[in-house]
């Protein structure tokens, strides 16, 4: 039979075990940070914020490319995923898979649950049909192909230089709007 001390060390780990439920909330406790972190945040879902640099967008729809956005940094803001802000854009739009614009500008903003693009400090876009236009606000409206802006605009092309108040320009039709004060150099 056995006999002495040592056959009874197994029931050390046993008697830890039964006992479990008094001592593991006061070691759980030592054992948890201190400090000002809350544990709803350890354990919550992730923060969906991002950052990129160097980013290169393509959407297309049916099958064809319809815009190529490069960009410096792309900055998703509140992680919401809804509102992008960008830095150092180029943009190019694609009509029926042609090249239709070409727009440069210094920041932009995109609304993804409204499809708009808002580009600001010095925008300039170079249309395929030779038009060029210069403003300080300019927004592309992507559900209507559109460019719009209620700044002061700046276009030229060939003979012609149109400065006013306000534009619409649609990308598809090819029609444009200038509102506000119009003043037209022909040359």
């Amino acid at each position: 039979m056995l006999s002495g001390s040592r056959n009874f060390l197994w029931l050390v780990p046993l008697l830890l075990l039964i006992a479990s439920p008094l001592w593991k909330p006061v070691v759980v406790r030592f054992l948890s940070p201190h400090g000002h972190q809350s544990t709803e945040k350890m354990s919550g879902q992730a923060d969906a914020r991002f950052t990129m640099t160097g980013v290169r967008l393509v959407r297309s729809e049916n099958g064809r490319k319809e815009m190529v956005l490069n960009t410096a940094l792309v900055d998703s803001g509140s992680g919401n995923m809804e509102n992008f802000y960008f830095t150092g854009v180029t943009i190019e739009l694609f009509d029926k898979g042609e090249r239709g614009a070409h727009i440069i500008g210094g920041e932009g903003h995109y609304d993804a649950r409204k499809q708009i693009m808002t580009l600001v400090d010095n925008v300039t876009v170079y249309a395929a049909d030779k038009y060029e236009l210069h403003a300080d606000v300019l927004r592309y409206l992507m559900s209507y192909k559109t460019l719009k802006t209620a700044a002061d605009v700046f276009f030229k092309t060939e003979g012609v230089v149109v400065q006013g108040g306000s534009m619409s320009y649609n990308l598809e039709t090819g029609r444009y709007r200038v509102g506000g004060r119009v003043v037209c150099d022909l040359q």
